[in-house]
């Protein structure tokens, strides 16, 4: 069976090639550059430290070429797993400590550390759609909407965000999944960009308006200003102050 364990300085083992811990990457895309921003930190704080991991088709493009990463493949039943969860621990439950902290903290990492998020591989800057975007003086990209729907605000929230911005001559550019609904107003790119185009796109933008989801931990990748609005998730534990 499959054990997920915690990294400990004094068990010498963990840095060995030969019993090289496994990544299972769970939660949606902003948990995944979360952790990939906190694995980058546990390379550079011991470069011996190799991890395989699981291939899964949603996320092991995001990893590939990440310095922390050996291999990506498929685990063995006696597999050993490194706990990439941090929404269980009892300080985060709190709302005292922010989840970047004890995801690092998982990884052996003195915190606080420097919340740098990482995306290996750069990003994808030449995709078809920049192209055809009516692109204005000012842009502004919205994302409404969260793999939780109690992240979401109210349709009508955003809806009056669009017009408001559209009233003052801004391209409204909404991204998301093809079944999100579109907000009345918006250029709607639902479905039409992989997380890495998205990016991209966000860096070609002036502003973010964003829920709490992948697009504003996205947006603090790319340094963008971007403005979340809240819903039962707190500032404090996964906002940006800048």
């Amino acid at each position: 069976m499959a054990k997920t364990v915690e990294l400990k300085k004094e068990n010498k083992s963990v840095a060995s090639d030969s019993d090289v811990l496994w990544i299972n990457p769970i939660g949606g895309y902003g948990d995944i550059l979360m952790l990939m921003g906190v694995l980058k930190l546990a390379h550079e704080n011991n470069p011996k430290q190799k991890y395989k991991l699981v291939r899964r088709t949603k996320y092991t493009n995001l990893f590939k070429g990440h310095p922390a990463i050996s291999e990506v493949g498929f685990p063995p039943k006696d597999a050993r797993f490194a706990d990439t969860s941090y929404w269980d621990n009892p300080d985060f439950e709190s709302g005292k400590h922010r989840a970047f902290q004890l995801l690092a903290k998982n990884f052996n990492l003195e915190t606080p550390v420097e919340e740098k998020l990482f995306l290996p591989g750069g990003l994808e800057d030449d995709f078809m759609l920049d192209k055809i975007i009516p692109w204005k003086k000012r842009n502004v990209v919205i994302a409404p909407t969260s793999d939780s729907p109690r992240k979401m605000m109210h349709p009508m929230v955003w809806h009056n965000i669009v017009e408001r911005l559209t009233a003052e001559g801004v391209l409204v550019i909404q991204v998301g999944k093809m079944m999100d609904l579109h907000i009345k107003g918006a250029y709607s790119l639902l479905n039409l960009t992989s997380p890495r185009q998205l990016i991209s796109l966000l860096k070609k933008c002036n502003f973010v308006v964003s829920s709490d989801n992948f697009i504003m931990h996205a947006a603090h990748l790319v340094e963008k200003p971007a403005v979340v609005v809240w819903g039962p998730t707190r500032s404090n534990v996964y906002g940006y102050t800048e």
